[in-house]
């Protein structure tokens, strides 16, 4: 595997569900060189979805991914996040990871383009989309055109949404 590289991956509940439901949850540590954490109060969501939890503390008990509490003695991002949370509308999960990653310049990942798209630009904070992480599993030969097609079609049909049905539809950068 790669060389870990500083800046830090915050992973939102949406991306997690995406490679559960397409039945790729151990790769998502090997694809990125960076870590990745996931914070408290996003895994408090995923604890409403037993099946996500456990899946997620398995990723945890191996450290695949770090899990992380929310800096609440930071004033600053305890600021954004109830700013983001209440001004903004965005659920707990995208609201903390949002914060953290605007203050910290770590990494969001989400798939939620609706509601971090303007956010991260506005603030200039970075953000992958679980495509984006298909894209470098590609590009690296973690994944062929095959299995992401396959990925893709099991999200689909679980009821996750994806912008395209298969790979070759989307343009990676």
């Amino acid at each position: 595997m790669a060389k870990k590289t500083a800046k830090i991956i915050l992973i939102d509940a949406d991306v997690i569900s995406h490679f559960i439901q397409g039945g790729e949850i151990h790769a998502l540590g090997s694809i990125f060189p960076n870590k990745i954490k996931v914070l408290d109060k996003v895994y408090a969501e995923l604890e409403r979805f037993p099946k996500k939890k456990t899946e997620v503390d398995n990723l945890l008990n191996f450290k695949i991914i770090e899990f992380e509490k929310f800096p609440e003695n930071n004033q600053d991002i305890k600021k954004e996040y109830f700013y983001i949370k209440n001004k903004l509308f965005k659920g707990d999960g995208e609201s903390a990871c949002l914060a953290v990653a605007r203050y910290s310049q770590n990494i969001i990942a989400s798939s939620n383009l609706s509601d971090i798209k303007n956010y991260c630009e506005l603030h200039k904070v970075e953000y992958l989309t679980t495509m984006n992480f298909l894209c470098e599993a590609l590009k690296n030969g973690l994944f062929d055109s095959e299995r992401c097609d396959r990925f893709i079609a099991k999200v689909i049909q679980k009821g996750g949404k994806l912008p395209v049905s298969k790979m070759e539809d989307y343009q990676c950068d």
